[in-house]
């Protein structure tokens, strides 16, 4: 059921659609009887936030948040409250009710905010308006009551009819408070397809020096979170940081890429940068380390760029130089070793999967046997078609075929299949060799003979070892 039209809606109306909405959402029916539990203590509640956004929207919810003025000790003996630290001193606890988590945060006020992400104290206070004063965007400043009446201080809904994102009250004051909304401001944006109010998006370019004063994990989990949209709101999102003037604070090795061309024959959607575009535009995958591959996949043509004799640019051995690019940007944004591995795998690989019909069944044994080959497949198959129609369908899933069959009959190099026709005691026996590096190169050579030739005979496994001893 979608909530969009609910803003139109007669009285009466409202209220069926709201009733409806209850029985089929099982977790709003679940906030519901929170709010009914703490007013029948004559307090206020409110389901508040984000989900009020999405609810407008018809958006899935995710989560579901609580806003009251019922003291905090009153909570503790309506509801069972779990131990989350220090959330309680900021006014917040969290309870279970009908099988899902709900936190339920007092309306309060924020202190100064001296560090560019929280405040140093809250004051608690007794109204809705002083607490949704202090959210960052008036999208995500609405609430609803148990009754489904939309609660909008700051023009929330206004403001979704007219597809604008704009900060409550002053933007400079919103984003000095914490840094991290300048980059929310956009993936906001690129996630409703909403323009950025005009004053917000000057605040933003005046003050985006301070996003250097983020912690990288909290940029790496912005980035993650605008990745996971899809490839094309990705690339919005990475549109709008440009315009910003964010982008090439964060990843100044994209904004690079607008330094260089193309041939115009070979890429016509345009150069590096707007080809890097294309192709996550191509990208229906809500795998941000896919949309992350795809976004990086070029950086390395900043550092190969040179010229044929007749001007055609060239990048020859881009995807080795991007490996490098990109561990440097996996370790200035704190990204896991294993989005590390996966983002090189990805981007140090996609020139070799285009050329897989060529290689010797060895290698591409060798290639597939990642357990991130279908992050590779998606980054070529983005990369290859944002070119326009330089390869069917049908010739892109040959490859992939290819690939898989190999897979399928070999596994890897060194797997259990391959093992078990050449091992380091199989060539020592036929060989009268001791162990060393002469066992293992045996061992390798023997291997992609066996694969890039279909080899199972046993007699003829024997006496090509004894012929490399």
């Amino acid at each position: 059921m979608r909530f969009d039209n609910y803003l139109i809606l007669e009285v009466d109306e409202q209220i069926s659609r709201w009733k409806n909405y209850l029985n089929d959402t099982p977790m709003l029916s679940a906030a519901v009887d929170i709010l009914n539990k703490i007013e029948s203590k004559g307090y206020q509640a409110y389901i508040v936030g984000g989900c009020v956004r999405d609810l407008i929207l018809g958006e899935p919810m995710h989560d579901v948040d609580i806003c009251t003025n019922c003291p905090i000790e009153i909570l503790e003996k309506l509801f069972k409250v779990y131990d989350i630290g220090k959330s309680k001193d900021f006014g917040i606890i969290t309870t279970k009710q009908n099988g899902f988590d709900f936190e339920i945060a007092q309306f309060r006020e924020d202190g100064k905010y001296l560090d560019g992400r929280r405040p140093e104290s809250v004051k608690v206070v007794l109204d809705f308006q002083s607490d949704a004063s202090r959210r960052d965007f008036t999208i995500n400043a609405m609430a609803v009551d148990k009754d489904g009446n939309i609660i909008d201080h700051f023009s929330g809904q206004k403001d979704i009819k007219n597809k604008i994102i704009r900060t409550v009250g002053n933007p400079k004051d919103r984003f000095q408070e914490d840094y991290l909304r300048m980059l929310r401001v956009a993936r906001f944006s690129s996630r409703l397809g909403f323009d950025i109010d005009q004053a917000t998006a000057n605040a933003a370019k005046e003050l985006k020096g301070n996003v250097t004063k983020l912690a990288p994990e909290r940029i790496k989990d912005e980035l993650v979170k605008a990745a996971g949209m899809s490839g094309d709101k990705f690339a919005k999102y990475i549109l709008e940081l440009d315009r910003l003037g964010i982008l090439e604070i964060i990843l100044p090795e994209v904004t690079k890429m607008k330094e260089f061309e193309h041939h115009h024959e070979h890429h016509p959607e345009g150069g590096v940068f707007m080809h890097t575009i294309a192709a996550l535009k191509m990208s229906d995958s809500l795998n941000p380390l896919v949309n992350i591959a795809i976004l990086l996949h070029d950086i390395g043509k900043a550092l190969t760029f040179s010229t044929k004799e007749n001007g055609i640019p060239t990048y020859f051995g881009h995807a080795e130089e991007s490996i490098n690019l990109v561990n440097d940007i996996s370790s200035r944004l704190k990204l896991s070793n294993q989005e590390r591995n996966t983002l090189i795998y990805a981007v140090g690989n996609h020139m070799r999967f285009h050329n897989i019909l060529k290689m010797k069944p060895s290698k591409v044994a060798e290639l597939v046997s990642n357990d991130d080959f279908d992050v590779l497949v998606s980054v070529a198959r983005a990369d290859e078609f944002s070119r326009g129609k330089f390869i069917s369908e049908d010739d892109f899933e040959k490859i992939v075929d290819t690939a898989v069959e190999i897979k399928e009959r070999w596994g890897s190099p060194t797997s259990t299949k391959v093992m078990k026709l050449v091992d380091g005691i199989r060539v020592m026996e036929l060989t009268g060799l001791k162990p060393g590096k002469q066992i293992g190169d045996i061992i390798k050579k023997t291997t992609e003979w066996i694969i890039d030739n279909g080899i199972s005979d046993n007699e003829r496994i024997d006496n090509y070892i004894r012929s490399l001893a």
